[in-house]
């Protein structure tokens, strides 16, 4: 169960995005002229980037290589004053191709690297503290080294330590002998809709409720609907929509879940309500697709600033 938060470990792959806008996706076999592309701190570092910003420590409990493309990934932990819990180690780090279209929606193609070859030795290393909460995607379940080594771990020297599981959309991939040994383990299941109707083959809606069966029995679940908000749902509770603020101007939707994650952390470390973190969290989200960039996530001023302009006004 999720006690008191003191800071997040991301468990797991940090990668570079390689990000550039499309007027539209080629068709197979094709190609098309895209925009610039940038190249940032990607995958776990944007669950990272958005709790530290708002003041929850994070750490990294991963593998971080050598070469351009780590180099990149070291210096945006070290911007955001996130830990890295392991040594530095040989290769080069993964990299993710990302096209945005311009409704904001994106599409990825991911080439793992080192942080991919995560090892019981290297979990053997990590040292976790009283607090800590534990962040895990489903990215990291599909790899054939780190896939069966974190769910391992999270049964075996992590085992008291609650867990946050992001699935990703390639969840349908997961080897199902790793997944069957995560979702027992799980205090949070953070995912959208596509996601959660690819575990079940239902609908986000109908699936939500019998899914906490799967999980630890104090298990929360938020199902992240886009500009519909947010699906929430607490044990011996009915589910719950958290609405999500308008936004006309969005730019990317990069990241955006892993915003809402991160927030929704922050939040309950500084004490919020589920419900009350996940209304937080939406706003954080939607800040995050007005910017170009993968670690969209707000500061704590310019949430503050959001939320106050949101708040209804008194009568």
């Amino acid at each position: 169960m999720i006690g008191e938060v003191r800071r997040l470990v991301v468990a797991g792959s940090v990668i570079v995005d390689l990000m550039t806008r499309v007027p539209h996706l080629p068709e197979r076999g094709g190609d098309v002229l895209a925009g610039d592309v940038r190249a940032q701190a990607g995958g776990g570092f944007n669950v990272l980037a958005a709790a530290a910003r708002l003041g929850l420590p994070a750490a990294l409990a991963g593998r971080v290589g050598s070469g351009p493309l780590a180099d990149v990934v070291r210096a945006a932990l070290a911007h955001e004053g996130v830990a890295v819990l392991l040594p530095a180690v040989a290769g080069e780090q993964g990299f993710c191709v990302g096209m945005v279209e311009p409704d904001g929606e994106r599409t990825f193609v991911t080439a793992p690297g080192t942080e991919s070859r995560l090892t019981p030795a290297d979990l053997d290393g990590v040292r976790l503290l009283p607090g800590d909460v534990l962040y895990v995607s489903g990215y990291d379940l599909l790899y054939p080294v780190a896939g069966p080594a974190l769910a391992a771990w999270l049964t075996g020297a992590a085992a008291a330590w609650p867990v946050v599981f992001d699935p990703g959309p390639l969840v349908a991939e997961i080897p199902d002998a790793v997944l069957d040994t995560i979702l027992p383990r799980v205090d949070i299941l953070a995912l959208n809709t596509r996601e959660m109707a690819l575990l079940s083959g239902q609908p986000a809606e109908a699936r939500t409720p019998g899914v906490l069966a799967e999980l630890r029995p104090e298990a929360i679940v938020l199902v992240r609907d886009g500009e519909h908000g947010t699906l929430l749902v607490r044990p011996g509770q009915s589910l719950v929509r958290v609405p999500a603020p308008h936004v006309a101007d969005v730019l990317d939707t990069t990241g955006a879940g892993d915003t809402h994650t991160g927030a929704f952390l922050a939040e309950l470390a500084r004490g919020a309500d589920p419900q009350e973190a996940t209304r937080v969290a939406n706003v954080a989200a939607a800040l995050s697709i007005r910017t170009m960039v993968s670690a969209g996530g707000p500061t704590r001023a310019d949430l503050d600033a959001a939320l106050a302009d949101a708040a209804p006004t008194p009568a």
